[in-house]
């Protein structure tokens, strides 16, 4: 549903079934339920202690050093998929030419908040870890350009450690403004060769983006 105008009433002015659906009930209707979708994020890479079947770049663990993004699950889908959803029936959550889905699309312009928790594996404890949000991302090249990153974090010490494995949980919230078709991604890195997501971790692994107000 396309972001109702805000109309400012005259004097005297002659009210109408159609003005009262145009500027009132839409109104209310798009308000009381706005564009909003939150899916789980991916496995993207595998190790002994968590090989899911629907991982991505399975059977691997990503190269040190170098920026991943994280495949994202549909609406529904996942370990707990009944707590994900997309308010506007599919127009946020797309998947790409690859079959995957890499990013969750703004359908109107807007302020939205975005919300993004993520779960990083190394193998072996590192010591640097990097989270980043990025809008518009074209390629995985441009996670460090400097073209695309809006918000990133840096986790404190390891979180957990298990057969020389070392998990580390990020956490981002932002609220930016985005044109009707602009994209969000999220990424890590790490300098020890590492997986993204948790397929059994779901409550830690996220990402939602929701339209909270019109653009300044």
């Amino acid at each position: 549903m396309p972001t109702p105008l805000v109309h400012i009433w005259r004097e005297r002015e002659v009210v109408t079934t159609e003005t009262m659906n145009r500027y009132v009930r839409d109104v209310h209707r798009f308000l009381y339920r706005p564009p909003a979708c939150k899916v789980q994020l991916r496995q993207r890479g595998t190790h002994k202690l968590a090989n899911p079947t629907d991982a991505v770049t399975r059977g691997q663990w990503l190269p040190f050093n170098t920026w991943r993004s994280f495949p994202l699950h549909l609406p529904g889908a996942g370990v707990r998929g009944a707590e994900t959803y997309d308010t506007t029936g599919g127009e946020m959550a797309r998947p790409g030419t690859d079959g995957l889905m890499w990013a969750l699309t703004a359908p109107e312009d807007g302020l939205y908040a975005i919300t993004f928790g993520g779960v990083l594996e190394s193998n072996g404890q590192a010591n640097n870890i990097h989270f980043r949000l990025a809008r518009n991302l074209r390629s995985e090249a441009d996670w460090t350009s400097g073209y695309s990153p809006i918000a990133s974090h840096c986790p404190g010490p390891v979180q957990h450690g298990e057969l020389g494995i070392s998990r580390y949980f990020g956490s981002i919230q932002t609220t930016i403004p985005l044109k009707k078709g602009d994209t969000i991604s999220a990424a890590g890195v790490a300098d020890k060769d590492y997986i993204l997501g948790r397929y059994d971790m779901p409550n830690r692994s996220s990402l939602e983006i929701r339209w909270v107000g019109r653009a300044p």
